[in-house]
């Protein structure tokens, strides 16, 4: 795997740089090194991802310092330190991170390596928020209201439920002004979506990162999140088209079958909920996987793309 990376690398500095490209490059870099360490750690290999993202995030990058956290958190690689998640967590937040300011909060909220402190929580929540982390919109919005500040609270609740990254945002708002009407798909729309779909477990199932992601809308929001973990990542195309390469790349045997999805039409978009059952072999390490996959397709001349994606992806029996 460590070969791909170079390739990637290559590509990326086989041609003349400005002083802006640099910063691209650096960028872009970081980002290829991020998902090294993401395919890693979805293999298992918990020390080795541990030192990658120790390394990230001592060369200052944001993402390296939260997955640091998270993993010092989980007690995965090294045993749980909560102290030392939360400096981690911190260091990111300072560096303007939304997700690293939420977890900060949520540290003061819950007392979990430093002593619970109301008043921090509560700032560090209404920071997070003011980025758009969509967890602090929800969590700040349903206390607000709660305490009586229904305008406030409604308020970023709504921001949250906007993002379509957070369903209790979206179910709370549904009960309480009402939900819209979902259908079952027409026949048309039901057979361009799981065409659609078996096109992406074929590109799977051959180990096809670049036509995994064929179907997939240029401006589609991407949300992946890893085994263990909390919080969502934005990826875009291009990312996750790198992630799969170097999952695929880790493993020496690769498997991947999805059970029969659930089809809804909302408002004119289908939504696919699907499990997805990942084997991953690699040596005498076996890493079996589920992806909880939510898939938002368009139906036009009879096919569908996918213009939004959720990738839950968790350890069995998570």
């Amino acid at each position: 795997m460590r070969h791909l990376a170079c390739l990637l690398l290559g590509t990326l500095l086989s041609t003349p740089l400005s002083a802006g490209d640099d910063e691209q490059t650096r960028i872009a870099r970081e980002m290829i090194q991020v998902l090294d360490a993401y395919a890693v750690y979805k293999m298992g290999d918990f020390d080795e991802a541990l030192e990658r993202y120790r390394q990230l995030a001592e060369a200052g990058n944001r993402q390296g310092m939260l997955n640091l956290g998270n993993m010092y958190a989980a007690g995965l690689g090294s045993a749980a330190d909560l102290e030392q998640a939360l400096t981690w967590y911190q260091r990111a937040a300072d560096a303007g991170d939304a997700i690293g300011m939420y977890e900060v909060a949520r540290a003061h909220d819950l007392g979990l390596g430093t002593e619970a402190d109301p008043d921090q929580a509560a700032q560090w929540y209404r920071r997070a928020a003011e980025q758009d982390n969509a967890e602090a919109q929800w969590t700040l919005g349903e206390r607000l209201y709660k305490q009586g500040q229904h305008s406030d609270g409604l308020s970023w609740i709504r921001a949250a439920a906007r993002q379509g990254e957070h369903p209790q945002a979206q179910q709370f708002l549904a009960s309480r002004e009402g939900s819209r009407t979902t259908i079952t798909p027409t026949e048309h729309e039901r057979r361009a979506s799981l065409a659609a779909l078996a096109t992406v477990d074929q590109a799977a199932q051959r180990q096809d990162a670049e036509a995994l992601v064929t179907l997939i809308d240029d401006d589609a929001q991407i949300l992946v999140r890893l085994p263990h973990e909390r919080n969502w990542q934005h990826l875009s195309k291009a990312q996750l088209r790198t992630l799969w390469q170097q999952t695929f790349a880790q493993a020496d045997e690769y498997s991947y079958q999805r059970n029969e999805p659930e089809l809804i039409n909302a408002g004119g978009t289908i939504l696919a909920f699907s499990l997805i059952r990942e084997k991953l072999k690699r040596g005498d390490r076996i890493q079996q996987l589920e992806i909880r996959e939510n898939a938002q397709l368009r139906v036009r001349d009879g096919k569908a793309s996918i213009h939004g994606l959720r990738l839950d992806i968790r350890q069995q029996g998570e």
